[in-house]
Formats: structure tokens, sequence, C-alpha cells
């Protein structure tokens, strides 16, 4: 009966330790372009590709904010068209969380773009070790490139930490 009871306190105990916490995170994030290259493809000055960095602030709801860049790359057909490349979140104690995105652009003007993305594979140091999750944003291009780029997101981070 002893044998038992330490084998099912032992299996119960397992399963307890084994249990991962997921928290769910929003952020507001203004960004603006600290740099862009671009060319365009066969002669055709309206389908474009290049690369660009993004660097702003995300600001969490309960009040923390992180340091926030975005490093990628761009296949734009008259200011439509995916993205992809690579987010940084680096907080105030030096934690971070790091995930690649895919995402769509849509033209709506002369000098705007909407855009949507989503992060797979996050992972995180510090705080966030041994962190996984998803997670997307969305959000739009408020002014040219040429004008600074600046640009508001909403995103959303699924995080499961072990």
């Amino acid at each position: 009966m002893m044998r038992i009871l330490i084998g099912v306190l032992l299996v119960f105990g397992t399963l307890t330790a084994a249990h991962a916490a997921t928290a769910e995170r929003e952020y507001e994030a203004v960004m603006h372009v600290r740099s862009s290259q671009a060319m365009p493809i066969l002669d055709d000055k309206s389908h474009i590709v290049g690369i660009a960095e993004f660097r702003g602030l995300a600001i969490f709801p309960e009040g923390e904010v992180a340091v926030h860049r975005y490093d990628g790359w761009f296949d734009l057909t008259n200011g439509t068209g995916t993205f992809h490349g690579y987010a940084l979140w680096t907080f105030e104690d030096g934690s971070e969380l790091r995930a690649p995105y895919s995402g769509t652009a849509r033209s709506t003007g002369p000098d705007g773009i909407e855009v949507e993305a989503r992060f797979e594979e996050l992972t995180g140091t510090g705080r966030f070790e041994g962190a996984t999750g998803s997670g997307g944003f969305s959000g739009r291009r408020l002014d040219a490139i040429d004008k600074g780029g600046s640009t508001y997101l909403k995103g959303k981070l699924s995080i499961t930490l072990p």
C-alpha cells in the first residue's frame, strides 16, 4: 500500500513539475525606419525589393517598455506585397524575446501602408530563458520612408515558459 502511495505521489509530482505556463502579452509600438535600401526589379520602378531596419518602443499594458527592433526584407509592387525578418524586444532588465516574422503589406495611398504579420518560433533570454511561443502584429506606416517611415503597431505574443 505504501509503495502505491509513493508511486502516485511521484507521478503527480512529475506531472506538476512538467506543467508550463503560457502568458498572452499585448503591446503597442511606435517604430521609425532607421535605414532602408531598395532596388527596382528588371527596371520596373513599381516593383521593388529591399531591406529595412525599424527601431522604436513597445509598450505593454502593465507599464513595461521594451526597445523594439525589426530587421527584414520586402518585395513590393506598388506598395503591396510581402515582407519577412526578425523581431527583437529588449527589456530594461536585459531580458530579450526574439522571433522571425512573415507578413503582408497593402498600399493605402502615396505614403501609407497597412501591415499584418505572424511571429513563429519565439525564443528568449534572461527571465524569458527557455521561452517558446508565437504571435503577430498589425498596423500602419503613416508617412513615407524618406520622411521617417513612422509606423504604429498593435501586437500580441503568446509566451510559454518552462
